[in-house]
């Protein structure tokens, strides 16, 4: 799935909730779809899911990689990649991943209340 597509899709799933939330569900959103097509075997899914009652968005990407698990990278001026989960990390409240025989799923869970 396209980038531009999984935004257009939050956009649209978030449609009424305060803009801060969907923006920063954006970007987790795009953070963890870009690194199961960049670093781990199809097939690849993601799902959004509001908990109200957790008062949170959960993001999930599956992908068909479930040995190769999600590591924090580090900032720098000379790598442009890596950067991703630290972005999750800084948005999310939490965020962690499950291991599946066939596959796993990257999860992160971004405050719903603003």
């Amino acid at each position: 799935m396209p980038l531009a597509e999984v935004r257009a899709e939050v956009r649209r799933l978030l449609r009424d909730m305060h803009e801060n939330v969907v923006v920063d569900v954006m970007v987790v959103a795009t953070e963890l779809v870009s690194n199961a097509y960049h670093h781990a075997a199809p097939p690849r899914r993601a799902r959004i899911l509001c908990l109200p009652e957790r008062e949170v968005v959960r993001v999930e990407v599956d992908d068909g990689t479930p040995g190769r698990f999600p590591q924090l990278g580090r900032m720098g001026f000379l790598g442009r990649r890596q950067r991703g989960l630290l972005l999750v990390n800084g948005l999310a409240q939490v965020w962690g991943h499950n291991r599946f025989p066939d596959l796993k799923t990257v999860w992160a869970d971004v405050s719903s209340v603003r």
